[in-house]
């Protein structure tokens, strides 16, 4: 393990790479034996929902960044990789996990620019450098709701929204055997971040864009591990629209390329997703009517430019690409909000334009909202934090 100083600045989310791996290990710095290495319970990559909690993370110091080597978990590399843990400064019993965003990797294109391997030296050039000290992690700013937790990064390099069980998978194109482990990566991570606080309160599960989707989709998992403690989600752009606005033939292509149906379909939601190519929009739909006691917020803008490109790859039942046009991307956020407008528990934070993500680049930002008046994202999600949820925007 290695700790870090937070420094000042903004991540940019479309992480490239060549499809060519070399293989390597990756820089991981060798820390004592219980640091990174899940138990045996949780070592199975293949095999993760019965998996019993680890030994707690030690050697970590209040309000600053360590990176903790997790060998047993994978990128689509086949490299091991880890996440980031930074205890609160001020003994909070409240955690924040945040699930980093990139793209998702289904088709040669979409590959290839998608992060296929994290370790400490990638943690060191883009969480720490970048972002540890900007938006939400800002611990700073006081008006920043989650500025004392205990925070927990999840990197990105999987693939597969933070969502799959598919090791050793073939893309047509891409060169290689890709692991799409993300899901029971996360498995293994929260059989050791439960333990390292245990006497969390409350926690909040949120991510940006490949990691809006995830943070979604981990939500029952994370909710499972935390046995019975309070899971509030913040989703930053990362929608679970319904069809038409994302395709049937694109929501199975992905499910079937990710074995999303061996995770949160058959693990988390049940006979409440029984439409296959509409599991997404009744997973929405599934999580404040099951976990009352918690808070669901999701923020996006109107005309969403990157996931309303990401959508286009369902044009002509999969055979065209054609992005989401403006009006089509917000007539699908509206139907989000529709769907769960009879639960107190879940909002929108919506805003103009075509921006993608704000939680971390545009912490600040606002939007008009039910009553006319302005409201500020960052109060949004204090008081999804503390007290209620609402519906903001358009």
């Amino acid at each position: 393990m290695k700790k870090h100083v937070s420094l000042l600045a903004l991540l940019l989310l479309a992480c490239g790479g060549s499809e060519e791996t070399t293989g390597d290990g990756g820089t991981n710095d060798a820390g004592p034996s219980n640091d990174g290495a899940p138990d045996s319970s949780a070592s199975d990559a293949t095999t993760p929902f019965d998996a019993g909690l680890g030994p707690p993370i030690t050697g970590l110091t209040p309000g600053q960044w360590t990176w903790v080597d997790f060998p047993n978990a994978q990128c689509r590399d086949g490299t091991p990789t880890g996440i980031g843990v930074s205890p609160s400064p001020n003994g909070s019993t409240k955690v924040m996990i945040f699930l980093e965003g990139g793209g998702a990797c289904f088709n040669s294109s979409t590959c290839g620019t998608n992060p296929f391997h994290f370790d400490e030296t990638t943690f060191d050039a883009q969480f720490i450098a970048v972002e540890s000290n900007a938006g939400i992690f800002l611990r700073t700013d006081s008006e920043n709701a989650v500025a004392d937790y205990n925070m927990v990064y999840v990197p990105y390099c999987t693939g597969d929204v933070h969502a799959g069980n598919a090791p050793n998978t073939t893309v047509p194109g891409v060169i290689g055997a890709q692991q799409f482990v993300g899901y029971t990566n996360m498995t293994q991570y929260l059989a050791r971040v439960v333990p390292t606080f245990p006497g969390a309160t409350r926690v909040l599960l949120t991510g940006q864009s490949a990691g809006g989707f995830g943070a979604a989709l981990q939500y029952a998992q994370t909710a499972r591990f935390f046995q019975g403690v309070p899971v509030d989600l913040l989703d930053d752009s990362g929608p679970l629209m319904g069809n038409p606005y994302l395709a049937s033939c694109l929501e199975e292509q992905m499910e079937q390329l990710w074995n999303l149906t061996s995770t949160f379909i058959a693990q988390d939601c049940g006979s409440d997703c029984d439409d296959p190519g509409n599991d997404l929009s009744l997973y929405w739909q599934h999580l404040p009517k099951t976990y009352p006691n918690a808070r669901f917020g999701f923020v996006d803008s109107t005309g969403d430019s990157v996931i309303s490109a990401f959508f286009g790859f369902g044009a002509s039942d999969c055979t065209g690409f054609a992005a989401l046009t403006a009006s089509q991307y917000e007539a699908a956020l509206l139907d989000m909000r529709t769907s769960v407008a009879s639960y107190a528990n879940a909002g929108l934070f919506l805003f103009g334009g075509v921006d993608h993500t704000s939680i971390v680049a545009d912490y600040g930002r606002t939007t008009t909202g039910a009553d006319g008046g302005t409201v500020n994202l960052e109060a949004w999600t204090a008081a999804l934090v503390t007290s209620s949820v609402t519906n903001e925007g358009p």
